[in-house]
């Protein structure tokens, strides 16, 4: 068994979901409670038990042992970043409209029990100091932030880096009856993923709502956009701060598992999340696996080769496939489910090519050929998102006349040109050479079909 395959192996717990590089230190900064927002996404699992990190394959116990280390204080709030909230008077332009700012704390003293935060015990030892920090009218309907101090102490379902007073922060919206609801709250947790912003909605129109932090300027993304390159990218649009709060109104059909906020310039992964918005918030049985063949038995084979040449990429095939798409892939994305399978096979030209499929949170999983001339650079060639009912499911069109990266799981493959003889049959996946009129002929599961190439 070669080292390849028994990564895999290894890995198969997990079907191939790949950390990002800083995980380490995001686990260990969020621990139990930030698990809720940023989940990795398994096929049929929750549950982490072998990740590839770095090279190195880490079980969950290694993990959980990391999972125990208080990180350094992140530079932003330095532990306390809602604390800022409670200097000075109300805010925004219902500051003045007590009957709203009353209904607003009495719906902020209600909601605890109810709070996804409540079996942690922050809101055991409130010090009765609640106050509406900003209450402002916006395209999604009036908003009200809330902030109170708390005594925070270590608790059998909440990890703390330092016990004591501070902040908390309640995200106000109207119900659908018109009256203030609190749409979700936080706590600090130093070095972890602060949720700064929620969505309000009134008519259909929504209106994301973001709390300033101080001497930080943060931008928004409207979601990620998929370049023909293989590049996955968000553009952060900075945002505009008045009386502490940014209000944006979002296109319609805006998604809100799309929605994404970071310290600009944007570049790295973002600690800053929406309450009501970032994906990973809901049940992981709401997104599932996303990926086009994520199935499969532990003793598969998933290195599936496309031409006779080409044995010498198979031990590496896999890692070189996912770790070029990585590459150039959304550093901002909170999960990264990664091929398990893998074609591998050289053109006529001598190029190397491998074929594959990444997922990234919820998205649709998408298909690439990884090229590698024989000399110069190494090109990806996005393939879109698959149509998991298509006879062939994953067909994609090479540069340079090199012809087509075609594959199906469980299927035989051969090709031909112009009504000629049909190639060798092939498992799995193919490299058909350009050539007019070139078809696939597809057979699997007792049935025939022929796929004309574009």
């Amino acid at each position: 068994m070669t080292e390849t395959e028994l990564k895999q192996r290894l890995s198969a717990d997990v079907d191939g979901v790949q950390a990002p590089p800083d995980m380490l230190d995001r686990a260990r900064a969020g621990g139990a409670r930030r698990l809720r927002r940023r989940r990795f996404i398994a096929a049929g699992a929750i549950a982490l038990t072998t990740v590839a990190v770095g090279g190195v394959a880490i079980t969950a116990p290694t993990l959980l042992n990391h999972l125990s280390e208080p990180p350094a204080a992140s530079t932003p709030g330095q532990g306390d970043p809602y604390a800022f909230l409670m200097n000075g008077p109300t805010r925004g332009d219902l500051a003045g409209d007590k009957a709203y700012l009353d209904q607003v704390l009495a719906a902020w003293r209600s909601s605890h029990a109810t709070s996804i935060n409540h079996s942690r015990g922050i809101f055991n030892h409130l010090q009765n100091d609640a106050m509406v920090a900003w209450a402002g009218n916006t395209p999604g309907g009036r908003a009200a932030i809330v902030v109170e101090n708390s005594d925070l102490r270590n608790h059998s379902d909440v990890q703390l880096y330092h016990e004591g007073i501070a902040a908390l922060v309640g995200y106000v919206g109207d119900d659908k009856d018109g009256k203030p609801v609190v749409i979700g709250d936080d706590y600090p947790v130093p070095g972890a993923q602060q949720q700064i912003g929620f969505v309000v909605e009134k008519n259909d129109t929504k209106a994301l709502v973001v709390v300033q932090l101080p001497d930080q300027p943060i931008g928004w993304s409207k979601g990620r956009t998929y370049g023909a390159d293989g590049s996955v990218k968000q553009t952060f649009t900075p945002l505009t701060f008045r009386d502490r709060v940014s209000v944006v109104q979002l296109p319609s059909g805006q998604k809100l598992g799309d929605l994404r906020l970071n310290r600009m310039p944007g570049t790295a992964f973002s600690y800053l999340s929406i309450v009501n918005g970032d994906i990973n918030a809901a049940p992981p049985e709401s997104t599932g696996d996303q990926r086009l063949w994520g199935d499969f038995a532990p003793d598969a084979d998933t290195l599936w080769p496309m031409t006779n040449a080409g044995d010498r990429l198979r031990k590496a095939a896999n890692d070189v496939f996912n770790d070029t798409v990585g590459k150039v892939s959304d550093p901002n994305a909170n999960g990264v489910a990664m091929s398990i399978w893998t074609g591998y096979g050289v053109t006529a030209s001598g190029t190397s090519v491998y074929l594959g499929e990444q997922s990234l949170d919820a998205d649709p999983t998408h298909v690439y050929a990884v090229l590698k001339p024989k000399s110069g650079k190494a090109r990806i060639v996005n393939g879109g998102v698959p149509d998991k009912a298509a006879v062939l499911p994953v067909s994609i069109k090479l540069p340079d006349s090199q012809g087509w990266a075609v594959a199906r799981k469980d299927a035989q493959l051969s090709y031909r040109y112009d009504g000629g003889a049909w190639s060798a049959a092939r498992s799995n996946a193919l490299l058909v050479p350009a050539g007019a009129k070139a078809e696939v002929r597809v057979e699997s599961g007792g049935k025939t079909d022929v796929v004309p190439l574009q």
